[in-house]
């Protein structure tokens, strides 16, 4: 997000870049979308009337057959034969011919079977070839057969029903048309004409109704074997592919369903072949990949053509864009300078439009306000530094440090140890005070003049008073102002600590980081601060009154708030907060980067 928030010229880049990019792609999709949908209906519906022309094409050849082999019925003398009996070897040739004239009643047909079952003899006709043989061949029926009914036997390999042919008859893939006949008008079967059709057949009656490269056709009968497929591998086949099952399950006549599985993704458009003698299903499978060849190639030139054009607008979007934002990238660079203190700087950005003239206007406000910037800051600076040496003077009083010292020695010589150590400790805070020119120090050096202070009041105190001092190790080097611990604890004599409380006085002074700032926190156990003052004090250090005039009014905390702006800036905080049940707790904190020296 900061990659867009922080450059216009992102933005811009990114609006003229999205708004050529979105309505292209979207215009892309949209025609891919809608051309795919447009070639699926299309298909669906040439297909649908394509296989139904085929399904009457099959069934109108099959009905030839079927009706062919009511020859047996339709002749007289073949019928007188089938009733009395055989007399004479003329009754085969009655045979030869009937099976002649089913033989050449349509095309394709590879072979034609006969048997009678009063002389138990069997024929049959391949190729003009009459051969006679004993019955020894049953066909099986997978479901029951009416008496003068006809059924079909699915794809198989053809055979020679137990009769030896000269010559040998090659094996073809044959479905079977079986027509029991009876002893009319009784139900008495008396014989078999079965008629092999070759599966050229229905590949010349389907050769017309789909694409052998690209599209699948498939001929199923009612228990989903393949009675005839593109790929001669599936033929007589049974295969459990779940899209065989779903469509046989489906009870409409005709119609489509779409599949989208790792063995086919596409649509399935059929039909079923319902007969007396034959419930088959006609079924084309039009993959997607071929349906949608069409769309795939429109969109491929289409996006082509977008790409180049998307390339010449990216090329006019980035020329824009730097055009309209160099000048600002300029004026950007030029205003960083001055603030990095280079205030004589010049703005050289020649242009007659509304950045020209923003560059103008600010090129003029700076030679306006040069002057007046480094004036104001030199009386500045100098103003706080006379303040700083002003706090100094109200807090640190001097004392004489060679009398101090005196007195020292002369205790030594009275052997009184404790007076001089006394004495000792008030000279090092006295020295500490009135150096003048060290303003910033060690943490540790004020820590030790907080420590010779409280010593000098456990000196007065004595076992009424008891100091804590918890100081982290790597706080002890940082750089701190002088002067800003003392009058916190020198704050619990003045308002906190009575005498004659029955409790032990304790102050606790203790430093760590946290979060990259310094923490000075000073704790005692006084009579702490009423929760109205607490708000007052609280309200002070926020409203601090920066100018100094009014810090007479208070020598201690102000006075600490007021120096630690002056060093840190609003990044410096004094907090103030009650102890349960009674006491005071003050938090100086302090960024650790350093000081703002254009503070001092």
């Amino acid at each position: 997000m900061r990659f867009f928030q922080k450059s216009i010229r992102h933005k811009l880049t990114v609006l003229l870049l999205i708004s050529t990019i979105v309505p292209i792609t979207s215009s892309i999709f949209i025609t891919d979308s809608y051309t795919k949908e447009s070639l699926k209906e299309r298909a669906i519906e040439e297909n649908t009337h394509l296989i139904s022309e085929g399904k009457t094409n099959i069934i109108n050849y099959l009905d030839t057959v079927k009706n062919a082999s009511l020859s047996i019925y339709s002749n007289a003398t073949l019928d007188s034969i089938l009733t009395k009996g055989f007399a004479d070897y003329q009754s085969e040739s009655y045979i030869f011919t009937i099976m002649q004239i089913v033989s050449r009643s349509a095309n394709d047909i590879y072979q034609v079977y006969l048997n009678i079952s009063d002389n138990q003899s069997s024929y049959v006709l391949y190729q003009n070839n009459f051969k006679r043989g004993p019955i020894q061949y049953e066909p099986s029926a997978n479901r029951a057969i009416a008496p003068y009914a006809v059924y079909t036997e699915g794809t198989h390999r053809s055979h020679d029903y137990g009769i030896i042919q000269v010559p040998m008859a090659v094996p073809e893939m044959v479905f079977t048309i079986h027509r029991p006949f009876y002893r009319v008008p009784s139900n008495e079967q008396i014989g078999l004409l079965s008629i092999d059709v070759k599966l050229e057949a229905l590949s010349k009656l389907t050769a017309q109704l789909y694409e052998k490269n690209n599209e699948d056709l498939y001929i199923l009968d009612e228990t989903g074997t393949i009675i005839y497929a593109g790929k001669e591998t599936y033929l007589g086949a049974a295969p459990t592919e779940a899209w065989i099952k779903q469509l046989l399950d489906n009870p409409d006549d005709a119609g489509y369903m779409e599949w989208n599985q790792r063995e086919f993704s596409g649509i399935m458009i059929y039909t079923k072949l319902s007969t007396s003698y034959l419930n088959w299903t006609l079924v084309k499978r039009i993959p997607y990949s071929h349906l949608y060849e069409y769309a795939r190639n429109l969109t491929f030139i289409n996006t082509i053509v977008a790409a180049i054009f998307l390339t010449i607008a990216m090329i006019a979007v980035l020329m824009v864009s730097l055009r309209l934002t160099r000048p600002l990238k300029q004026l950007i660079s030029h205003i960083n300078n001055i603030q990095a203190g280079q205030l004589e700087e010049t703005i050289v950005i020649n242009r007659t439009d509304e950045i020209g003239i923003l560059a103008k206007r600010f090129r003029t406000m700076m030679h306006t306000i040069n002057d007046l910037i480094l004036r104001e800051y030199k009386l500045n600076l100098a103003n706080k530094t006379i303040q700083l040496e002003m706090l100094q003077a109200q807090i640190n009083p001097h004392f004489m440090n060679n009398a101090l010292q005196s007195i020292g020695n002369l205790a030594l010589e009275s052997q009184a140890p404790q007076v001089y150590t006394l004495i000792s400790s008030l000279g090092q805070m006295m020295h500490y005070s009135m150096n003048t020119k060290e303003t910033i120090v060690p943490l540790s050096m004020e820590i030790d003049y907080v420590n010779y202070y409280c010593m000098l009041q456990q000196q007065r105190f004595e076992d009424k008073l008891s100091f804590e001092f918890d100081i982290c190790e790597q706080t002890s080097s940082f750089q701190v102002p002088k002067m800003i611990v003392q009058p916190i604890v020198e704050n619990f004599f003045k308002h906190g600590f009575y005498i004659t409380n029955k409790r032990v006085g304790v102050v606790k002074v203790r430093t760590r980081i946290e979060k990259a700032r310094l923490l000075i926190i000073v704790e005692d156990n006084g009579i702490g601060v009423s929760d109205e003052r607490l708000q007052q004090l609280r309200h002070k250090l926020t409203h601090l009154d920066e100018s100094g005039e009014r810090l007479g009014e208070s020598i201690g905390l102000m006075n600490i708030m007021f120096r630690l702006r002056l060093y840190y800036g609003e990044q410096a905080n004094l907090e103030l907060g009650s102890i349960h049940p009674y006491g005071l707790q003050v938090i100086l904190s302090i960024p650790i980067m350093g000081i703002d020296k254009g503070a001092l």
